[in-house]
């Protein structure tokens, strides 16, 4: 999920590529970012779709308020880049599947469970990670679960090709660098399980965790496309 990111596009879903597609890419789809203008602070409102929500209905989508110098990417934004050593991003994305092996990118056969608790059981144990203890929280109102992921200075292949989940079958996610924190926020919106992927590094700033929480507190999501159930959690 480099600045620029490439998008694909299945029969009905959303597919997202971080630096380059997989083979099964076809043709990206136009931006759905809306951002607008805010405070004079700088702060400014963007509306984001869902990564792998389907598009022959309403996908689900979102508005979140970003700080000053903030950029909307394709599901997510960044401060200028999600690249180490400075960078901070996140996306927002459902997860269909996750990778026994993320650098050889095996899919996991049967799927990852599909309730908010399956998937943080299954992110505690990707290999050559160090994963926290799930902790609970909320979302716009939404029971989350949250887990932090510690990638080393060290991988068995580049952090490209280090494949952390799917939206969807085909569209992959990665890291995107050495020492990157990954902070990850899970919860069940409209019956569907998403998740906040964060990226942040030693030289991303003094508690670049607080910054990712106040951007998530101003989150909100599209009740067109989802009927709030903040009781709904599949943790």
């Amino acid at each position: 999920m480099n600045s620029t990111l490439k998008l694909v596009v299945s029969a009905t879903a959303i597919v997202v590529c971080g630096a380059a597609c997989s083979p099964a890419a076809t043709a990206p789809p136009s931006a759905a970012d809306t951002s607008s203008p805010g405070p004079s602070s700088g702060q400014h409102i963007a509306t984001l779709t869902v990564a792998g929500t389907d598009v022959s209905s309403s996908p689900l989508s979102l508005t979140v308020t970003l700080p000053a110098g903030w950029e909307s990417i394709q599901f997510g934004a960044d401060n200028g880049t999600s690249s180490p050593p400075a960078g901070m991003a996140f996306i927002v994305s459902l997860v269909d599947n996750m990778f026994t092996n993320p650098c050889v990118h095996t899919e996991q056969s049967p799927k990852v469970g599909p309730t908010v608790a399956d998937l943080a059981t299954a992110l505690g144990q990707v290999p050559d990670t160090t994963a926290t203890k799930p902790v609970q929280t909320t979302i716009a109102g939404y029971q989350a679960t949250y887990i932090e992921l510690a990638i080393p200075a060290t991988l068995p292949c580049t952090p490209s090709e280090f494949y952390l989940w799917q939206d969807s079958p085909g569209g992959d996610w990665w890291i995107q660098g050495l020492n990157e924190t990954a902070r990850i926020w899970i919860l069940e919106v409209g019956g569907q399980r998403v998740a906040f992927l964060t990226h942040a590094y030693p030289g991303s700033g003094s508690n670049p965790k607080a910054a990712f929480e106040a951007i998530l507190n101003s989150v909100v999501f599209d009740s067109t496309s989802t009927q709030p159930s903040p009781s709904a959690s599949g943790s």
